[in-house]
């Protein structure tokens, strides 16, 4: 499928921190503020050793989290957070003092909100296989028994819990950005994704063109055959057009009868040369009892220092001058 059936962000990916993210930093300050102070009160205790332990937990925990805030490391920071609290709390059991048992169970919980369900899962199963096998920790086999039954049902409710929130907010993420009854993007993704290609292109120079199309009397359809006729013919167009798509294209209904395509990566002499062909074999693909339903186009390809609405404005223009000439065209508003 086109790649515009993904959700849009609100913000640009260097802005947004996510909910695990989040999570990971309120987490990560709580546990070094209260571990360094662990540290600090063991220093003066001349507690040497576990003291020094304490002060390696806090370092490993704000390695991720410095991570974290550079784009290019922030995929791997949530692994490297989950992998540093994990082998802290276990440490800090083994050879502190057993109230890591404690931070184990926090530990559970947060590798299970912050991690995929692969990565949440080896993790805290090395933490509950490590600390149940560690028997000396335990006061008695009913302390045993119960921090090791506790444990799994952390680990298995807030997994279950964590999937389901996520697949609540995917579905959410879908219904905000993709159009419900064709199901290609929205104005809302494409408003997002236009400002994408702007934004790489006053970076990167990357290219990017755009054909705004709109069925030729669709109203005489609704007249003729009714709304539901004319939500099947937009559907079918809608079908047609996604599948003669290239995988990183965008798709996105503006609104009743128009849409827009997105051409990532078109200049304007690939564009001269590949969307009149693609026009020809599309327009008029969809047929009613009243005979083949064709649609007029308007292409522009992004400017040097042009903004998104601009850009989408000339290739509005152009659409409404192929209606104007006769509809079932296709213009341009570049010359190769």
């Amino acid at each position: 499928m086109p790649e515009q059936y993904e959700p849009a962000r609100e913000r640009h990916p260097a802005q947004r921190r996510s909910l695990e993210e989040s999570v990971m930093y309120m987490v990560g300050l709580i546990c070094a503020v209260v571990v360094g102070g662990f540290a600090v009160y063991r220093w003066v205790n001349g507690e040497h050793q576990r003291a020094i332990i304490n002060i390696g937990i806090v370092a490993t925990i704000a390695v991720p989290m410095l991570l974290g805030l550079s784009q290019a490391y922030r995929h791997v920071a949530l692994k490297v957070f989950g992998s540093a609290i994990s082998l802290g709390c276990v440490v800090s059991a083994l050879f502190v003092s057993n109230n890591g048992l404690l931070w184990a169970l926090m530990v559970l919980l947060v590798n299970s909100l912050t991690l995929s369900r692969r990565w949440a899962l080896w993790l805290n199963i090395i933490v509950i296989v490590t600390l149940s096998a560690s028997v000396h920790l335990y006061l008695s086999p009913l302390h045993h028994v119960s921090w090791s039954t506790v444990a799994l049902l952390i680990c298995g409710f807030s997994q279950m819990s964590m999937d389901q929130l996520r697949a609540q907010r995917q579905l959410l993420a879908t219904q905000a950005n993709v159009d419900p009854l064709t199901g290609v993007g929205n104005r809302r993704m494409m408003h997002q994704h236009l400002q994408e290609i702007v934004a790489d292109r006053r970076r990167e120079h990357n290219r990017g063109t755009l054909m705004v199309l709109d069925i030729d009397h669709f109203k005489k359809i609704n007249d003729n055959h009714g709304h539901d006729v004319g939500d099947q013919v937009l559907v079918d167009i809608t079908r047609s057009i996604a599948a003669s798509l290239r995988t990183g294209d965008g798709f996105y209904r503006m609104g009743g009868e128009e849409f827009v395509i997105l051409l990532r990566g078109m200049d304007a002499a690939t564009a001269h040369s590949y969307l009149p062909a693609l026009h020809d074999r599309l327009s008029g693909q969809v047929s009613t009892a009243d005979g083949p339903v064709t649609f007029s186009a308007g292409v522009a390809t992004l400017h040097s220092g042009e903004d998104w609405s601009q850009w989408l404005a000339r290739a509005d223009r152009v659409l409404y001058s192929a209606k104007s000439a006769g509809r079932n065209q296709l213009r341009f508003s570049d010359s190769p």
